[in-house]
């Protein structure tokens, strides 16, 4: 039996035994440490174990890509904290989509580099690799173009007469600044000395550039319907300066922030007393009278007592004026 066994190729051996020709071949470098064929400096690696070779290879994808992806959401994060509007929120989910999309793509050049099956744990392993060089040239080419995008609004910035329009085309600067910062992350992850791309535009910069135009936008706040409040043109006022924008009397202004507010008692709703109130803001240039763009909020608020529910519901206003007027106003400038 021992001269058959000599004498028979190991693929027979292997195959009468049931293992596949790799369990025989000796574990790989990879399976626990770097790969001399695909380095780090060179490659992002994941690597997978399961009892199907189907199954490891799975995960392994998804090892790298975690990985990846982690480190991308961590730095988008940080990099988006800079903004400072009620609208930070929607740019960053915005951004991150797009970043995503883009990096799914870079995602997709993965490649199952080697599989290994154990004959002791009867488990596969299998080896992903992602070319750093390959993936950068991709991404690189996004933050090219991204640049030449910011650049184009900076300079439709500076040639606005419109303060208005010159706030619109900052906005939109921002936001490709906020997606750049986004693909600057994911470069950051593939780029081995960590550094990227870095922009000559920083995002932060740009928002000073919009909080400097904001305070030179001479607005007066004028209350339309009160809804019986009489303290809404406080509340007005107050949601204007929070803004950022300089509130000034109608004499002096170039656009006019008009405000509607309507209170309606819902009545008693299961031991509550319900109050319902609508606010409308309306941009208007004061010499023409052009609209610039209306937003309306709708609130509610409960209480014991009508009295109380209606204070509530008045309380609810003013803080939703201080957060979301702002981003209101910038969204007409960039409409």
């Amino acid at each position: 039996m021992g001269i058959v066994r000599k004498l028979l190729p190991l693929a027979l051996i292997l195959s009468v035994l049931g293992m596949p020709a790799a369990a025989w071949a000796g574990r790989p470098d990879w399976v626990s440490g770097e790969s001399a064929e695909y380095p780090n400096d060179q490659y992002l690696v994941g690597r997978g174990e399961a009892s199907t070779e189907a199954e490891a290879q799975d995960r392994a994808r998804g090892d790298l890509a975690t990985i990846f992806e982690v480190r991308i959401q961590v730095a988008n994060e940080n990099a988006t904290t800079v903004v400072q509007s009620g609208s930070k929120e929607q740019l960053s989910r915005q951004s991150s989509q797009q970043v995503s999309a883009r990096t799914d793509k870079v995602i997709s050049g993965i490649t199952i580099a080697g599989i290994w099956f154990d004959p002791e744990t009867a488990d596969y392993h299998a080896f992903a690799v992602l070319s750093r060089a390959q993936a950068a040239a991709s991404l690189s080419e996004e933050l090219g173009n991204i640049d030449k995008e910011i650049q184009q609004d900076l300079q439709a910035a500076n040639q606005a007469g419109d303060l208005l329009l010159k706030v619109g085309a900052l906005t939109r600067a921002s936001q490709a600044a906020i997606r750049r910062d986004g693909f600057q992350a994911s470069l950051k992850v593939i780029d081995p000395s960590g550094r990227g791309v870095q922009s000559q535009v920083s995002q932060a910069s740009v928002q000073q550039m919009i909080d400097d135009t904001l305070k030179r936008i001479r607005i007066a706040p004028e209350v339309v319907q009160d809804g019986g409040a009489k303290s809404f043109a406080s509340i007005l006022k107050g949601g204007l300066a929070a803004a950022g924008f300089l509130a000034t009397g109608m004499e002096d202004a170039d656009l006019v922030l008009e405000g509607k507010l309507t209170m309606t008692d819902i009545g008693r709703q299961e031991g509550w007393n319900w109050m319902r109130a609508t606010v409308e803001v309306s941009l208007v240039e004061k010499a023409s009278r052009r609209v610039r763009g209306t937003q309306t909020w709708p609130v509610k608020a409960s209480a014991q007592d009508a009295r109380t529910a209606r204070t509530r519901a008045l309380i609810e206003v003013e803080k939703l004026l201080k957060q979301e007027l702002r981003p209101a106003i910038v969204g007409f400038a960039a409409s």
